[in-house]
């Protein structure tokens, strides 16, 4: 097993940070010559989505803007999605599928599925609102749990949201914890510039953007906020006073602001890893962060850390930083530190053990 070439069928979509996992996890495995065959929903991909999809040499790149799972009205779309992956299956015949979302099990496959519980709407509307989502969302979480439940591993990126997944999904499949990972620069090119950096889909109300809105007029250094505006389902633009908006930026562009940015801010009330904050990190920026179970996880001793429903002790906390370049300069280093455990060549070592472990469990079986 450990010389086969294997054949991944791997969804993502182009609409959140797991098309970012997605191909990083897609570069990443190629060193292990893993194919992946993957399968792009939730809107069409940008040129520029595609372009960067199409130059990795491992992938080849299927595309649909069918809805997904969690989005308006979706399940005509979602029974299309079924069949339309399932074809693919039928003609690629993989020896993993590999689902980045919920809803496209067939009970006729043969191959084993792995799962990554990235997110979903019960642990979001829990964390943000503090109570079970509405009934109207019930087909949606018994979608999730079928899924997670029909997966032969589920992969969740922190211990703490999978357990969260567990409490509320009550799911009795394998499960496993690997972090994600992205490529951590060599080395931090461009001097650091006094203004506050931070990412988010301004529409998304867990990534509570208006603390950050609220309290940029009494601090020293601007903030300057990137991230789509405009919501996928009901088109509306959403705005923030005080801040700096830089719109949605391509991956070029968030490294050149992210060398350039001395703080990284996540105010944010749910985020099960946070891919922006690991790349902040790698690039060099001190990290101020919402005090989640998850993050905390992931960066303490390497971030300070806030109440993200209180904005005085956000305020504090980062002025805290300003008025200390020393203290400033040595949190930068230790978030940057911590980011090299996140590596995208951790994230590809794992993922390919898992998937060859698998096999081999199912070559044994099929051997008795």
């Amino acid at each position: 097993m450990e010389d086969k070439q294997m054949k991944i069928l791997m969804t993502t979509d182009t609409v959140g940070g797991v098309w970012v996992y997605s191909l990083e996890l897609c570069r990443a495995l190629a060193q292990y010559d893993v194919q992946v065959h993957l399968v792009a929903m939730g809107a069409w991909p940008s040129p520029a989505q595609q372009v960067e999809a199409e130059a990795i040499s491992n992938v080849t790149f299927y595309k649909s803007d069918f809805k997904l799972e969690w989005m308006e009205d979706p399940w005509e779309d979602v029974e299309q999605s079924r069949k339309w992956i399932n074809c693919i299956y039928q003609t690629i015949q993989p020896d993993i599928v590999h689902l980045n979302n919920y809803a496209q099990v067939e009970e006729e496959w043969t191959a084993p599925v792995v799962t990554v519980f990235h997110s979903c709407v019960q642990t979001w509307w829990q964390a943000v609102k503090g109570i079970k989502a509405p009934h109207e969302w019930d087909h949606y979480t018994q979608t999730v749990k079928e899924s997670l439940e029909d997966s032969n591993m589920v992969v969740a990126p922190t211990k703490a949201i999978l357990e969260k997944a567990k409490e509320i999904h009550q799911f009795s499949s394998k499960s496993k914890v690997i972090s994600n990972g992205r490529v951590v620069p060599s080395e931090v090119k461009a001097p650091k510039e006094k203004f506050i950096l931070c990412m988010g889909r301004m529409w998304d109300e867990a990534k509570n953007l208006p603390l950050l809105s609220n309290i940029a007029e009494r601090l020293p250094w601007p903030i300057y906020v990137a991230g789509a505006a405009i919501h996928p389902d009901t088109g509306k633009k959403c705005k923030l006073e005080n801040v700096k908006f830089l719109g949605k930026l391509t991956p070029e562009e968030v490294q050149h602001w992210m060398q350039r940015a001395s703080i990284f801010v996540s105010p944010t009330r749910y985020e099960p890893f946070g891919l922006a904050i690991l790349e902040a990190a790698g690039n060099g920026c001190a990290l101020v962060l919402s005090n989640l179970d998850t993050l905390q996880e992931l960066w303490d001793g390497s971030a300070l850390f806030f109440d993200p429903e209180n904005e005085e002790e956000a305020e504090k906390t980062i002025v805290r930083l300003l008025e200390s370049p020393e203290f400033l300069e040595q949190l930068s280093a230790k978030a940057r530190e911590r980011a090299k455990q996140y590596s995208a060549e951790k994230m590809g070592a794992a993922y390919n053990d898992l998937y060859r472990e698998i096999l081999e469990k199912e070559y044994k079986l099929m051997s008795l």
